[in-house]
């Protein structure tokens, strides 16, 4: 397998690699012609049923891999104050996606959402504010609590929607950036955002798709969370178990198709590339129960992955869909942090580490959160979350108790909720025993506490396009 094919027609013309983004030369002519989609199935689901669309692809130029699904929701009842978590924005909404191509699944990611908000954190303070709030709903930025408004003396860290307080200590999001239904009229003017494809089907951050050269029918699955409790976060005050439907009148896939150069150029390089195949990173969750008690004891779970070439595992340490969701600012994804006591100071003795060809990635078991911090910042990238936020240890800067958002207690529903796991592997493909992820610690017992382990496994994956027919299989090396 060559990913850096040499792309020379019969008469010796070289041609642009166009799969790989980075090989695309930037002054190549380029254009795009826009679709805008309706779903050929839809679902809105129930309050016990899962959501589900489904849109068909024209085989036509190269799909964009910022093509944009859009969406909207509308509360079904009175309540007045209706937004999404602002790790998640529009990504609440959505369960699962799948990306096929024939019969084969090119893409497919359970609990998609949790890894969306992981990936989320890793988003600047100023790019939320400034971009996500508007156009994917995402607002995790942040700003110094003062004690008052003379002071300059700042006692704590709260979320910052870049709006004035109402009054005082109370502070809301924009009324544009809110959902209500009140009235026909409300309901009309709820907020529409969208979902990169990118971010859907992360391997088409590098690559992007020939629809021309395929011969096969190209669908994209969404599976939507049920109408209640999951697909969107109310204020304090609103009424709970209230549906929030999806206005299918707003749901629309929007299909860049790209065409490269001003002749012959596409058609080229589908003659010289009969046969071609690509690399890509897909992601499996893998879920498992637990409880603070198995935590406290120490577990091991399998992960699994046997024979494939995995790059990196994200864990979140969270609780079941029906525990603490549309009442509190994050909603179900969340990661919850070890117990600390009254000093700020965490207790009980937190080991972590991974195993694998009968070997640990760690020669001794992580136990410092600062490390762990570490860990998962070489494995993703610099997560723009507070220490507080992360493992609820810091005794300044922690989330205030005094302003509250949208009526809730910032310190409560955010510290400590973002204690994300990760660790990039090293030892190579794994073997039959797969992945053991080996985890123990003090954990609260009462209140939020934690009964599920989510772990994201990032491995590689080939796709291989011979003749029109797409074929997909785990990479051997």
């Amino acid at each position: 397998m060559n990913d850096t094919m040499d792309n020379r027609d019969n008469d010796g013309d070289s041609i642009p690699d166009f799969i790989q983004l980075q090989q695309v030369p930037v002054n190549y002519i380029q254009q795009v012609d826009s679709d805008l989609l309706d779903a050929v199935v839809f679902n809105d689901g129930s309050s016990t049923q899962d959501g589900f669309c489904r849109f068909t692809l024209q085989n036509r130029g190269f799909l964009s891999s910022h093509s944009k699904v859009f969406l909207s929701l509308q509360p079904s009842a009175t309540n007045t104050d209706v937004y999404f978590a602002p790790h998640l924005g529009i990504g609440q909404v959505v369960k699962k996606a799948v990306l096929k191509i024939g019969n084969i699944t090119l893409n497919e990611l359970d609990e998609w959402s949790g890894l969306f908000g992981v990936k989320s954190s890793l988003i600047t303070n100023e790019n939320n504010i400034e971009r996500e709030l508007y156009t994917t709903g995402r607002y995790l930025n942040h700003k110094f609590v003062y004690n008052s408004e003379s002071s300059t003396n700042a006692s704590a860290i709260g979320l910052d929607p870049h709006v004035e307080n109402d009054s005082g200590s109370d502070l809301f999001l924009p009324d544009a950036c809110i959902m209500a239904g009140t009235s026909a009229a409300e309901k009309a003017q709820c907020p529409t955002y969208m979902i990169d494809l990118s971010d859907l089907f992360p391997f088409l951050k590098v690559n992007q798709l020939p629809l021309y050269m395929i011969d096969q029918p190209i669908n994209i699955e969404l599976t939507f969370q049920p109408t209640t409790k999951f697909r969107a976060q109310i204020a304090n005050g609103d009424t709970a178990d209230i549906a929030m439907n999806i206005d299918q009148n707003e749901l629309k896939f929007c299909a860049d198709y790209i065409y490269y150069g001003a002749s012959n150029e596409m058609e080229r390089y589908a003659n010289a590339n009969k046969d071609m195949s690509f690399s890509f990173v897909d992601h499996r969750l893998v879920e498992h129960t637990t409880s603070a008690s198995e935590l406290s004891s120490g577990v091991i779970r399998n992960l699994g992955m046997a024979n494939r070439l995995v790059s990196k595992i994200v864990t979140t340490i969270g609780y079941d869909k029906n525990t603490y969701n549309e009442e509190t600012i994050l909603g179900q994804y969340v990661s919850l942090s070890p117990s600390i006591n009254a000093s700020g100071v965490q207790t009980g003795s937190l080991k972590y580490n991974v195993r694998y060809n009968d070997r640990f990635e760690y020669t001794t078991d992580i136990d410092n959160t600062a490390r762990l911090f570490s860990q998962f910042t070489d494995s993703e990238s610099i997560p723009f979350i507070t220490r507080s936020e992360y493992s609820n240890q810091a005794k300044s800067g922690k989330l205030t108790d005094t302003e509250t958002f949208e009526g809730r207690d910032q310190s409560v529903n955010l510290d400590g909720q973002f204690f994300y796991l990760g660790t990039r592997l090293t030892n190579g493909r794994v073997g039959q025993r797969g992945i053991e992820l080996h985890l123990s610690g003090d954990w609260p017992s009462t209140g939020r506490t934690p009964n599920v382990l989510r772990t994201y496994c990032e491995y590689l994956r080939v796709a291989r396009l011979v003749n029109g027919m797409f074929e997909v299989y785990n990479a051997w090396f």
